[in-house]
């Protein structure tokens, strides 16, 4: 029986794969270190905002007033 110890997702996944799509871009245009790790923390920052939910409460405080 296999069990992974590492629980990926499919959002793993899709990070993944932009993670090599940089790595790509940056071996075919040359990028420096530096763009290749401002990309890939723009990724990173990209997929955190996408994880995070919305207060419910904020907004129907909003609404109420």
């Amino acid at each position: 029986m296999f069990h992974s110890y590492l629980k990926l997702g499919p959002r793993d996944g899709v990070m993944l794969i932009s993670v090599i799509i940089m790595l790509v871009l940056t071996l075919i245009f040359k990028w420096s270190v530096w763009e290749f790790s401002l990309s890939i923390i723009a990724i990173i920052v990209a997929f955190l905002a996408g994880r995070m939910k919305p207060n419910e409460k904020k907004v129907l405080a909003f609404l109420k007033k």
